[in-house]
C-alpha cells in the first residue's frame, strides 16, 4: 500500500495534475459516446452494387489477337480461356468459357478455321 506520509510534494503535485488529467479525458470520452449514441446507423449496402476498382487490362479483343498471332495456329475456345489466363486477364463473367464462345463466334476479328477452332481474320502468317 502506498503510505502518503513518505510522498514529497513534488510527487503529490504530478500525482494531482495527472488525476485532473484523467477527469478530463473521462469528460471527453463521455461527450463522444452520447455523440456516438444520437449517430444514425449506416446504410447497409449490397456489395453487388459498388464499383469494384479493377486494374486496366487489354482489351479482349486484342488481347486473343495476340494471342492466335504469337501461337499461329487454330486455337479452340478453351485454349484460347487458358492462353488469357496465362497472360494474366481478369474475366468479370461468372461463366468465362460462355462469354468466350459469345466473343469469338460474333466479333468479325476472329473466324472459324475448323468446327470449334479459331484464326484471326487478317492474319499476317
Amino acid at each position: 500500500m502506498l503510505n502518503l506520509n513518505e510522498l514529497r510534494s513534488e510527487d503529490l503535485k504530478g500525482i494531482l495534475k495527472l488525476r485532473q488529467k484523467i477527469e478530463v479525458l473521462e469528460l471527453q470520452m463521455a461527450e463522444l459516446l452520447k455523440k456516438a449514441q444520437k449517430r444514425e446507423p449506416p446504410l447497409s449496402v449490397s456489395i453487388r452494387n459498388m464499383r469494384i476498382p479493377r486494374k486496366a487490362q487489354p482489351s479482349l479483343r486484342d488481347l486473343i489477337g495476340g494471342i492466335l498471332e504469337k501461337v499461329g495456329k487454330p486455337l479452340s475456345v478453351p485454349e484460347i480461356y487458358e492462353a488469357t489466363l496465362a497472360e494474366g486477364y481478369q474475366w468479370r463473367s461468372q461463366e468465362p468459357i460462355n462469354a468466350l464462345n459469345v466473343k469469338m463466334y460474333t466479333d468479325r476479328t476472329f473466324k472459324k478455321a475448323a468446327p470449334g477452332q479459331f484464326v484471326l481474320r487478317n492474319s499476317k502468317k
